[in-house]
């Protein structure tokens, strides 16, 4: 079986990782970009490591990555965040933030008849009986229930944070993904963790096992511009090559590329239901320190502003220089505006409520700034996981290829739901192969 993967991202590498594990497979993983990676992209600037977004894992024990490890055999080390020093700040004043029973005890963001209920719907999740499972939204849970304005607002932040959206889409989540969700990570010894080395560590031992394999091959800089089949085979047309002849093809890329493939094929009438979904952006601003500014914590979530920094470095050790820090602050954006000019001027009070952030937790830290990286408009998820949004099953009725990519269904948010998909392709492909051999004997 000769397989073509289009996107050479976290769940094409995945995909393609698993397919060239075995002997009697061929293909290539064509990739539009000069690196591999996708939005998992690490590269290295004076010393420090930088990274489109965070290499934090949720619930690693639980998490995708772990079977990967085993089956794979991929080798890498994981370092968990410390929850006594991930804060909140509201109204000016730090407080621990409520991820376990210790700090729900000791955090001011809850009265104490709140930290009661509160505990009371975390043990509910954890028992798979929460109500939350029922509602189509979070919103539609929250206007139904009797809870208090601050625990209201809590369970907001708390899925703004772990869904990559503002708090106002926070409440049109489903409200069974986000008790799936909090199922898991509530039942994990080890709920946020940093893969050390970046995301780099995992890519390179993918990129290695699919290069071992003599019948695989990665084309860089070669996008695929057209796709048809004839006799049941796939032709693809690529920027430098014509009639390119594969038995599958897995389309590893954020379905705004998936449409614009295809919207001159057959195939786009089934593709209309996903081709409006939106896409998560976020302002990222990395700033790297030539020496230690401070460390008052390892991660900051201002619930006023909605903005998050997390001191990357505090707990991955590998991503700045001997006596280095390295900073990510992270805001997630808006996408409703009337204008240019209304989007700019938003973009640019996110810039400075970030700033502001460190000038209060990091003092006098222009001064030692080495490295600065503000994207004011990073993709971080190609569809965000709303209830107005649809993710992309991994096979499509009338369409005869493979779907992966954080934009499709598949176990997590966001580079689990990476993994997982493109885990979970592989696997269909090579039991499609196993049946087609049981068929011709």
């Amino acid at each position: 079986m000769r397989i073509a993967i289009i996107g050479g991202g976290l769940a094409g590498l995945t995909a393609a990782a698993y397919l060239s594990d075995r002997d009697d497979t061929s293909g290539t993983v064509f990739e539009r970009s000069p690196q591999l990676g996708g939005r998992a992209f690490t590269y290295e600037k004076s010393g420090f490591t930088l990274n489109y977004g965070a290499h934090a894992v949720y619930g690693i024990d639980r998490h995708t990555l772990h079977s990967m490890e085993e089956e794979l055999h991929l080798k890498f080390q994981s370092k968990q965040v410390d929850k006594r020093k991930v804060v909140y700040t509201k109204h000016g004043r730090l407080t621990p933030a409520p991820l376990d029973f210790v700090n729900i005890l000791k955090t001011d963001v809850l009265s104490t008849m709140e930290k009661v209920r509160f505990v009371g719907e975390i043990a509910a999740i954890i028992g798979n009986i929460h109500q939350l499972k029922r509602h189509r939204t979070l919103g539609d849970y929250l206007d139904h229930s009797h809870a208090s304005p601050d625990v209201k607002e809590l369970w907001e932040h708390l899925v703004c944070s772990n869904f990559f959206v503002t708090p106002e889409e926070a409440r049109k989540v489903s409200g069974e993904v986000i008790a799936d969700y909090y199922h898991n990570l509530f039942l994990s010894h080890r709920p946020v963790n940093y893969i050390l080395g970046s995301w780099a560590t995992i890519t390179d031992q993918l990129i290695e096992k699919i290069d071992n394999n003599e019948n695989w091959d990665i084309a860089l800089k070669e996008p695929v511009e057209s796709i048809s089949m004839e006799g049941g085979k796939f032709v693809l047309n690529t920027k430098t090559r014509q009639q390119l002849v594969f038995d599958q093809v897995v389309l590893a890329m954020p379905v705004q590329q998936v449409v614009k493939l295809v919207e001159n094929t057959p195939w786009m009438p089934s593709l209309e239901p996903y081709k409006d979904s939106t896409s998560t952006e976020v302002l990222v601003y990395d700033v790297g320190f030539s020496k230690v500014v401070a460390r008052p914590f390892h991660y900051i979530s201002d619930m006023d502003h909605k903005i998050f920094i997390s001191d990357v470095s505090a707990t991955d050790y590998t991503v700045a220089p001997v006596h280095g820090q390295l900073l990510q602050g992270i805001a997630y954006l808006n996408d409703d505006f009337s204008d240019e000019e209304q989007k700019k001027q938003y973009l640019e009070s996110k810039t400075q409520q970030m700033e502001a952030l460190f000038d209060t937790h990091y003092p006098n830290w222009r001064e030692f700034v080495e490295v600065k990286r503000v994207s004011k408009k990073a993709m971080v998820a190609s569809v965000k996981n709303i209830h107005s949004n649809k993710l992309l099953p991994n096979r499509l009725e009338g369409v005869p290829f493979y779907f992966c990519g954080d934009g499709c269904q598949g176990k997590g948010e966001l580079a689990e739901r990476a993994f997982s998909s493109g885990r979970a392709v592989a696997q269909a492909l090579l039991e499609e192969k196993a049946d087609i051999r049981a068929l011709s004997h």
